[in-house]
């Protein structure tokens, strides 16, 4: 596997903020939070582009990997919690530090504001998906250690977070919960008005994997767990990512790695699960296929009918990726969409790479891996943020327009964190 080395780190610099927010700590109830409102959505999937709220301080977060987010509702706020803000010499063991944080982008403005609220505890390699029938994220799981060495503490606790009132709470659930885990895949099935989890990371040992297949859905107005027992599964995996079709009530899963995801290969094949009939199934595909790859984005796009996937760390010649594929679910053929770097020059020796080793499109944002992955409601745009790059933690943020398949900046990277697509100076992964 790629070794994705942090050869920079980057302290918190001030900015001009667009918006401001008055923060709370109060709770809202299972099936309280912002009223669902009629979302007015560009029909091209391309991000909000009227900034309209008066400016306020502002700051960049630290950046970060093993991270994860999602949208509001209108797709005008990002949220971001937590992550891993460690950096390490490429080949070389990082101290994960775990944060605690929580971040707000104004897409509209292109500024990051930090709520300072109460609530999950610092953790990484957690799942957020938004539910935006209630006005809310919800997060589940993830990992987190308080030294550079030990046992990790894994969760499997569920928190909301309130885009409009800006609070987390923690979802008092009931019935026997899946095991803690890290790395797992989530989805909200809107209309069974429930989140769906399947597989992730059971090992609290950061030297080997133990993969899952279980499959669980936790009912979003009971609160009570229940484990989908389907006649098959998927092979156990971690570092996998789903989407759900709410109109068919299906969940998709693409890709991951099993107990080898620290070298590969990953795995390429993609499931489906009937949610309503309890009953997973493979996808035969053909056609364009993504190499296989962990840590990456999955979206369904109801305008198209396809999935939609984004970059993470492949098994093959380039490592991390910033390509974007499409699967027509229907006839399961995969298409490469316009755009990512394409693969020039191989490396000469393991974790050393020329800057130039790929052909750059400039207009796609760096390759990257474990970072935030946020599609609106409709799945015809995402958001991207953060992540492990090729030289370092990465600090900016994109959106893809999905009927467009273009790129927009909402934050660039700051000079030394990205490799030719901000500065130069960057000679290989291991500097």
């Amino acid at each position: 596997m790629r070794c994705s080395v942090a050869l920079f780190a980057l302290a918190s610099l001030g900015i001009l903020a667009c918006s401001s927010a008055t923060t709370t700590t109060s709770a809202t109830g299972a099936d309280g939070g912002s009223d669902a409102a009629a979302t007015t959505l560009d029909p091209s999937g391309d991000a909000p582009a009227s900034c309209t709220s008066g400016a306020a301080g502002g700051s960049i977060p630290t950046p970060r990997g093993d991270t994860a987010g999602a949208l509001s509702p209108l797709a005008d706020t990002l949220l971001m919690f937590g992550g891993d803000t460690a950096t390490a010499p490429c080949g070389g063991a990082a101290a994960h530090t775990h944060a605690g944080d929580t971040w707000l982008l104004d897409v509209n403005c292109r500024v990051w504001r930090e709520a300072k609220v109460d609530g999950p505890g610092a953790r990484a390699r957690h799942a957020i998906v938004a539910d935006p029938a209630r006005g809310r994220a919800l997060l589940f799981g993830g990992r987190s250690r308080a030294g550079a060495s030990g046992a990790y503490t894994l969760f499997s606790d569920v928190w909301s977070f309130d885009f409009k009132t800006e609070a987390w709470e923690q979802l008092a659930t009931t019935g026997k919960a899946p095991k803690g885990r890290s790395n797992a895949a989530t989805a909200l099935d809107a209309t069974g008005n429930a989140l769906v989890v399947f597989g992730g990371n059971a090992s609290t040992s950061g030297l080997d994997f133990t993969p899952l297949a279980d499959t669980w859905s936790l009912d979003l107005t009971t609160l009570a767990w229940t484990q989908i027992a389907t006649k098959s599964a998927p092979p156990a995996r971690l570092f996998h990512a789903m989407a759900i079709d709410d109109k068919t009530r299906t969940a998709y899963v693409f890709s991951g790695g099993d107990a080898g995801a620290f070298t590969g290969p990953f795995l390429r094949d993609v499931w489906a699960l009937d949610i309503a009939a309890a009953s997973w199934s493979p996808i035969a595909t053909s056609g364009e296929t993504p190499t296989g790859r962990i840590k990456h984005g999955l979206a369904f796009d109801t305008t198209t009918g396809k999935l939609l996937t984004f970059g993470g760390h492949d098994d093959g010649a380039v490592g991390n990726q910033n390509d974007v594929y499409a699967l027509d679910v229907g006839s399961g053929a995969w298409k490469r969409l316009p755009g990512g770097d394409v693969l020039h020059a191989p490396s000469t020796q393991a974790c050393v790479f020329a800057p130039d080793f790929t052909t750059i499109d400039v207009a796609a944002p760096e390759r990257r891996s474990a970072f935030v992955f946020a599609p609106r409601a409709d799945g015809h745009g995402f958001a991207v943020a953060q992540g492990v790059g090729d030289c370092g933690l990465l600090g900016d943020a994109y959106w893809f327009g999905a009927g467009t398949s273009a790129w927009s900046a909402l934050k660039p990277s700051p000079v030394g964190l990205s490799c030719l697509r901000a500065q130069t100076t960057c000679a290989g992964l291991c500097g």
